[in-house]
């Protein structure tokens, strides 16, 4: 009875040790997503914001380092949701911040908002040695068909600590915060 009790503890110790590491989440926006805190009236205008879209291969809820051509996946850091969800969300945070009179939202609307603004991302690189690049373009485009359609693109680069999970996501986060910073100044809703 003893060498079965011995033998299934000594199971259950070497299982423990085998098991992996916790799976950690992460957001942009921590610790959480700053809102606009201006009360809103019916004459206040609003901008619908699209979902940003990003290349397939990041828009997954998988944490990734680039290492030249090799995308290389954590092992334990997830993103709490796609990573377009979060982008999104942070996007509109930041520019109802920079457009205080203005209604950002990501939400449908039951009317037609004043404007729409669509945000495509075609790059974003984090390398292992702690190199972050986003390139995007983005338009604006007014209900009023008599206002021009506003354009722009820019490219952004930051650097700091990719060797773990949390300082991926504080550089993607300072990519996407410098993006919304251009795209505030950029265009008028």
């Amino acid at each position: 009875m003893n060498s079965r009790l011995s033998a299934a503890a000594i199971g259950l110790l070497l299982m423990s040790g085998c098991a992996a590491p916790p799976v950690h989440f992460y957001t942009l926006g921590a610790p959480s997503v700053a809102l606009n805190t201006t009360a809103l009236n019916p004459t206040m205008p609003v901008v619908a914001l699209d979902r940003i879209t990003l290349p397939d291969y990041l828009d997954t809820q998988d944490m990734a380092v680039r290492s030249g051509n090799e995308i290389m996946r954590s092992a334990n850091g997830r993103w709490a949701e796609r990573l377009s969800e979060a982008a999104t969300s942070l996007l509109a945070a930041r520019l109802g911040e920079s457009w205080p009179n203005t209604f950002v939202t990501t939400a449908r609307q039951s009317s037609t908002p004043n404007a729409r603004l669509s945000i495509n991302v075609t790059r974003l690189d984090i390398t292992q040695n702690g190199q972050g690049t986003l390139e995007a373009d983005w338009t604006l485009v007014p209900a009023d068909e008599h206002r021009d359609v506003s354009r722009a693109r820019g490219i952004f680069t930051a650097s700091g600590v990719t060797t773990t999970d949390g300082g991926n996501a504080a550089l993607t986060e300072r990519l996407f915060n410098a993006l919304a910073q251009r795209i505030a100044h950029s265009i008028h809703p």
